[in-house]
């Protein structure tokens, strides 16, 4: 086993880039998914949001309660396992009912990664180096969404989209096996100030941590407010594009791969890198990181939305992308900071549970009914109108950021 931080940072990283691999392979193939099965925005947005949200979230507090004892290296293997096994069940789906239960089930499977791996992380890492350490985490994401698009794609237009959810099911079997060969299980932080005593439900317990803590509070609903214009946008940019700009989803892919996996992830990891210098200095950067590039993206994703000229229209959003990662690695290390060892893990899963069902849960079905209500009198016209609506939603949130910043004194 190797015990290495490093590797164990590596792994976990790579067992997110998976994640986020198999839950947004769905975005770039959601146009032919509904034309093969005849779906409308809504249901498509339903696939995309709500149903995965709804598990999603369910199956994240039992988690959490296994992994405040349990062996967290082992429920992390054997989630990769099941969502991955579900992820190339979606390919054999033969109507709506099928797609959905496997997607059903990819979001049972993926509500066993984060959570555990967020208790891991801190547990490696001490509090001045744990918003870095997050950060390098979640660029686990970017690269899965550059893997997402690319096979999505590449693969779906040159063989289908039933090939694609085959091919990106596969990496996660292998590296289930690797995290049980080689990763080690890490000694607990046993110096975390306990935040409670006594006997009594942890998940009661934890949220009455974050009621009594404004900054907590404020944080958890800046992230699931934010979470609405992050995932609405991330599950329906590139069907956008495809309908307004007439770009083929091999050549989507591809821009998407490039923008949101190698761009994107710079500006995460950087992000975390740079939160921590300016934190070193004045603490209440570690979250105005957050305030400042929520807003700094408005601009830009406006401007995307509303020009007809494809050239700048993809500038413009490979300009927004930049910020778009940003939030995560601030949050949850703000989040640890804040919270006893033994409730790390619950308190992640309840973050966790505002970041997808408000974020999962209404941003991509909303947009999807927004599509199907507005009128629209050009190609992709309403559909560019509703993901312009959910902007809001990113305003709102850097406010909540705003308020809990100002709380940090040192």
């Amino acid at each position: 086993m190797n015990t290495s931080k490093r590797y164990t940072l590596f792994t976990l990283t790579a067992m997110l880039a998976v994640n986020q691999l198999d839950r947004n392979i769905l975005g770039i193939t959601l146009e032919a998914i509904g034309q093969e099965f005849t779906l409308s925005d809504t249901q498509l947005g339903l696939l995309s949001g709500a149903l995965f949200a709804a598990v999603y979230v369910l199956f994240g507090f039992p988690v959490a309660k296994l992994s405040v004892k349990g062996n967290r290296r082992n429920i992390i293997g054997i989630s990769v396992a099941i969502w991955s096994t579900l992820t190339i069940a979606m390919g054999a789906a033969q109507n709506f009912l099928q797609l959905a239960l496997a997607r059903l089930g990819v979001g049972i499977g993926e509500a066993g990664g984060v959570v555990p791996a967020h208790s891991i992380i801190s547990d490696l890492y001490p509090p001045e180096r744990r918003v870095s350490a997050m950060a390098t985490f979640v660029v686990g994401a970017n690269i899965g969404i550059l893997l997402s698009f690319l096979i999505g794609g590449i693969v779906g237009q040159a063989f289908g989209w039933r090939w694609a959810f085959f091919i990106a099911g596969l990496p996660g079997l292998a590296l289930s096996v690797l995290i049980f060969t080689t990763v080690s299980e890490p000694e607990r932080d046993l110096t975390a100030v306990p935040l409670h005593h006594g006997k009594g439900s942890l998940f009661l317990q934890t949220i009455g941590v974050i009621w009594r803590n404004k900054a907590l509070l404020h944080v958890m609903l800046g992230i699931g407010i934010s979470g609405i214009v992050t995932f609405g946008t991330l599950a329906w940019s590139a069907t956008y594009i495809i309908r307004a700009h007439g770009l083929s989803q091999g050549q989507t892919g591809v821009f998407f791969a490039l923008t949101i996996g190698v761009i994107g992830g710079l500006g995460t990891w950087y992000s975390g890198v740079l939160a921590d210098r300016l934190g070193s200095r004045n603490p209440k950067w570690r979250l105005g990181v957050v305030v400042v590039s929520i807003l700094a993206a408005k601009p830009f994703m406006i401007g995307f939305l509303l020009t007809e000229n494809t050239i700048v229209a993809l500038g413009l959003l490979s300009v927004a992308v930049v910020y778009a990662g940003v939030f995560w690695a601030p949050t949850f290390a703000f989040l640890h900071g804040q919270i006893s060892d033994d409730m790390r893990p619950m308190a992640t899963a309840i973050f966790l549970f505002f970041y997808n069902i408000i974020g999962v849960g209404i941003g991509p079905t909303f947009i999807g009914f927004l599509s199907d209500t507005i009128p629209q009198t050009a190609p992709g016209q309403s559909l560019g109108y509703a993901l312009l609506v959910v902007q809001i939603a990113g305003i709102w949130g850097a406010y909540h950021y705003y308020r809990a910043m100002r709380t940090i004194t040192e």
